[in-house]
């Protein structure tokens, strides 16, 4: 199975991907892929994206008046976007790859980081079909509040809620890339698939959790 292969392989049969991937993983193609289509998602949708921004940060009330301009300045500049595709998707994934290699090895999964860590970008991949969906979607409903997630259930009101923020991460794409990131550590950790699926989305929910707690805080605080 050559590099295309698996790019397009790792959509429909992951299990037989990270197989192929085990002696080289190769880790440099999906990140390279992603980043690209990342950043491109991310240009194409500024008109639709940046107005919603300056309107939040303009309601700020934590923001002083004197650095409001500066501010929005340095955010409307197209290269503070890419810069958090650049550098924030490679930092996140390195914090992935790290929290999934202590998970497996106190599960006893024999792998290494940067292994871990290939998995979590491949796994990433989802993320494309993930914006050929939503950037669309922005431009057709003219809002960057798309939802591909349970918070569709849920009145538009109910966005400050706890219950909003969590079933808003419970998204189709994010199921998605945790599935194939379950399959890929199983493979290159030795632990059985269903434990596999277990520890991932057990720590995820755990995440989602907390995370929807700490946002509200933090908003109750401001």
């Amino acid at each position: 199975m050559n590099v295309w292969q698996n790019i397009i392989g790792i959509y429909h049969r992951p299990a037989e991907v990270f197989e192929q991937l085990k002696p080289k993983t190769l880790w440099w193609v999906p990140l390279i892929i992603v980043l690209v289509v990342s950043a491109a998602a991310v240009l194409v949708s500024r008109p639709i994206v940046m107005p919603e921004i300056m309107a939040q940060i303009a309601q700020n009330p934590d923001i002083p008046p004197e650095n409001l301009a500066q501010i929005q300045e340095r955010i409307q500049n197209p290269l503070f976007s890419l810069l958090n595709v650049f550098l924030g998707l490679p930092l996140a994934w390195l914090a992935v790859g790290l929290v999934f290699w202590g998970v497996f090895s106190m599960l006893g999964g024999k792998s290494t980081f940067v292994k871990m860590f290939a998995a979590t970008v491949w796994a990433w991949m989802v993320s494309i079909p993930g914006s050929l969906v939503k950037v669309p979607l922005m431009f057709v409903m003219e809002t960057a509040k798309v939802h591909t997630s349970l918070a569709l259930i849920l009145q538009p009101e109910m966005e400050e809620t706890f219950f909003f923020r969590l079933l808003s991460q419970v998204d189709i794409f994010a199921i998605w890339t945790l599935f194939v990131m379950a399959i890929g550590y199983s493979a290159f950790t030795g632990i059985k698939q269903k434990k596999s699926l277990w520890a991932v989305f057990i720590t995820w929910a755990v995440w989602i959790l907390v995370l929807s707690l700490v946002k509200g805080m933090t908003k109750m605080a401001g």
